[in-house]
């Protein structure tokens, strides 16, 4: 009987369209093309078995989702020519058969109920239905188009491994396993969004991984309640703590070998079946200050990076913000000869100081955003013009002074230095705020500003670990020998801030 529903509720997965009726439907060649008959790429093939009582079963798959080689080579040819199925009575006698290998496909798999034959039809598997018996068997022959593993586009790196993660799950863990050959490796699967059924792995270390943290991120994917999942954003909205959160709390990698170092390390990694990139949990503050190439270089060399990269991220941060702080109220913590510089410079200039900064600071995104997402042929000729051309006309134009040009375009620069884009851009969000602040109450706004940022940095948890780990949430000092300062490699040790008990 068919479940009524609340049409003014959203719908979840039991008041799906397969959950109402498809599951409770009787197994049989008829009901299967009621649902999906309607596809223009559904196909339903009847194939008489080589007995002399002409035993008929019904083949079915979904056309561009299968490998029609296998099907013909290893299904079809062993029931139509295979001289053991000439004496075969019945059906079950012929299920028995198949079970027992006459046709000599390694994966298949016994189906119960309508529900299990739609998914699996739908998910690339060729389904031959016995309709005395009310049972299928689905033979996993897969052979859709994919993208070959090519190198990262988005995350570069100069000796580490070059193949990423492609959009075909099993590929991609496939490439973890060959990096990983343990048996602690746990990859488990869950199908998530009721209309996508998207399938996403989750991938952890049995020996390292915290059990809470574990448990706790299964049951919120559990509870994800939605259509689709065709854009992992969906997925991470619905595992993060604080959705008010600026700065990212899920970390995103194209790389299967910064993967495997983090799962490594005791985290867990979500794939998501059609999507390129994965996800990383949980994730801390020093993640995005931390590359692969860290690990290919002499500790003192990626111990120096590291600390650049703090340091332009604090340039990124506050530079501009200063700059607007000591030409506005506190001139006189400038030097007499950069001052009379500064002030040359601007003589002609109609527009306040802060102005100016919030005006080019926001031409300096726009001009990025520009070039990424226009076309890849003339992106780079865009930014290139927007930045020399169109800054050169409107400092001789006197629409904006020469020093404040250098001082965004510093600060643009930091910012690009920093290796995560979504960490980068959270912080030009909040260049945006101190820059505002700054040019209200000076160095008290800057100032207000920081406090700002590190409560909302310090308030943040993921999965149930501080933001700010290992700096506020470390049991021994050899958590901090990975986050500024790179140890011998020899000497690296699993993080114990991740390690939930409670």
């Amino acid at each position: 009987m068919k479940k009524e529903t609340n049409t003014k509720e959203k719908p979840s997965v039991k008041d799906s369209l397969l959950d109402q009726w498809v599951e409770n439907l009787e197994i049989n060649s008829d009901n299967l093309k009621k649902i999906l008959s309607k596809s223009a790429d559904f196909i339903s093939k009847p194939v008489t078995i080589n007995s002399k009582l002409n035993i008929v079963v019904h083949m079915f798959f979904i056309d561009g989702l299968i490998n029609h080689q296998q099907i013909s080579e290893l299904i079809l040819k062993p029931l139509v020519n295979d001289v053991r199925l000439v004496n075969v009575k019945d059906e079950k006698s012929l299920f028995n058969y198949i079970e027992q290998g006459v046709v000599y496909f390694s994966a298949q798999n016994t189906l119960t109920n309508m529900y299990e034959i739609t998914d699996a039809i739908l998910s690339g598997n060729v389904v031959i239905i016995f309709n005395e018996l009310n049972k299928a068997i689905a033979f996993d022959t897969k052979g859709f188009q994919m993208r070959s593993i090519t190198t990262p586009t988005e995350e570069t790196s100069l000796k580490g491994s070059k193949d990423t993660f492609v959009e075909t799950i099993r590929v991609n863990t496939a490439t973890v396993r060959r990096k990983i050959k343990s048996t602690n490796l746990i990859i488990e699967d869950m199908t998530i969004g009721y209309m996508s059924n998207t399938l996403v792995s989750i991938v952890y270390m049995d020996n390292m991984v915290s059990k809470v943290t574990l448990n706790e991120l299964i049951e919120r994917l559990k509870s994800i309640d939605t259509q689709e999942v065709i854009f992992p954003g969906i997925i991470e909205e619905h595992i993060i703590e604080d959705r008010y959160a600026s700065f990212p709390q899920v970390n995103y990698t194209e790389k299967p070998d910064k993967f495997c170092i983090s799962v490594l390390d005791g985290k867990i990694g979500l794939i998501i079946d059609g999507i390129p990139f994965t996800l990383i949990l949980p994730t801390t503050i020093v993640d995005f200050f931390q590359t692969t190439d860290d690990y290919t270089s002499s500790r003192f060399v990626a111990s120096a990076f590291r600390i650049m990269r703090y340091t332009l991220a604090a340039l990124a941060l506050f530079i501009t913000g200063y700059f607007i702080t000591i030409t506005t109220f506190h001139q006189l913590l400038l030097p007499p000869d950069l001052a009379i510089s500064i002030i040359t410079s601007r003589e002609g200039v109609p527009f306040p100081m802060f102005l100016e900064i919030i005006v080019l600071v926001l031409a300096f995104q726009v001009l990025i955003e520009a070039g990424t997402r226009i076309y890849s042929s003339i992106g780079g000729m865009v930014t290139l013009v927007g930045a020399l051309v169109v800054g050169d006309a409107a400092v001789n134009a006197k629409f904006v002074s020469p020093a404040a040009v250098v001082v965004v375009a510093i600060a643009a620069i930091a910012n690009y230095a920093i290796p995560n884009r979504d960490f980068a851009n959270s912080l030009w969000l909040w260049q945006f705020i101190m820059i505002l602040l700054s040019s209200i109450i000076g160095l008290f706004g800057l100032v207000i500003g920081l406090i700002l940022l590190v409560y909302s940095l310090a308030s943040v948890e993921v999965l149930g670990v501080p933001y700010l780990s290992p700096f506020v949430n470390s049991n021994t000092k050899d958590a901090f020998k990975d986050s500024i300062i790179r140890p011998p490699l020899d000497k690296k040790t699993n993080p114990d801030y991740i390690q939930r008990t409670k």
